[in-house]
């Protein structure tokens, strides 16, 4: 938990709101709660996590949720390339993800658990949101369309059939699920990649 509102806090998630501010919200703000999470890993240890949530059967403000993912028979397909080539394939895991993005609009509120205050007695805390957190209804969307940004940003194309799945000329094939992302590629591309960033320049 001491971890997460670290995080929160150098990612500039939030800012806070004086008492006068809160007062004039014109919606009232969403609650949110820690959620404790135990994560066994493959290889055999266990990760206590408990990210910060926004309570979302209260949030109804919003434009639009929908993040695209993976199609079933495009992972199928990716799975029989791997074993086929004999390809290697990494899962990447991007820490807080859905704290990355900006949200679209900003008269998003939330109040801050009591966990937050020491457990005080101190009035509620009420923030107004700068980035996405998890339980708010467009957080996926949001992800989606800055990772995407970031992916075409440094070479990659989307596939024409699973706009999911991205493409890089060194063999290098990314696919998105949420926040989960799997890369194949063959041990040549590997190589030819890092002999690109080794070359010098000039």
């Amino acid at each position: 938990m001491e971890e997460e509102s670290t995080l929160i806090l150098l990612n500039n998630t939030f800012s806070a709101l004086n008492s006068r501010e809160a007062q004039q919200l014109q919606v009232k703000p969403i609650g949110s709660k820690w959620v404790y999470k135990t994560k066994h890993n493959p290889d055999g240890s266990t990760q206590y996590k408990a990210p910060l949530v926004i309570k979302g059967y209260k949030h109804t403000d919003f434009r639009e949720a929908y993040g695209p993912v993976a199609k079933l028979t495009t992972f199928r397909y990716l799975i029989s390339l791997i074993r086929r080539y004999e390809w290697s394939v990494d899962h990447l895991d991007v820490v807080t993800a859905f704290l990355n993005p900006e949200i679209d609009h900003d008269d998003i509120s939330i109040t801050l658990p009591e966990e937050w205050r020491d457990g005080s007695n101190a009035p509620k805390i009420v923030i107004r949101l700068r980035k996405a957190l998890y339980g708010l209804k467009q957080a996926p969307q949001l992800w989606h369309h800055n990772i995407n940004t970031f992916l075409l940003s440094v070479g990659f194309t989307q596939s024409s059939a699973n706009p999911n799945l991205y493409l890089c000329s060194d063999s290098i094939l990314i696919l998105l699920y949420v926040d989960d992302i799997s890369k194949s590629y063959p041990e040549a591309a590997t190589k030819a990649a890092i002999e690109v960033k080794a070359k010098p320049t000039g």
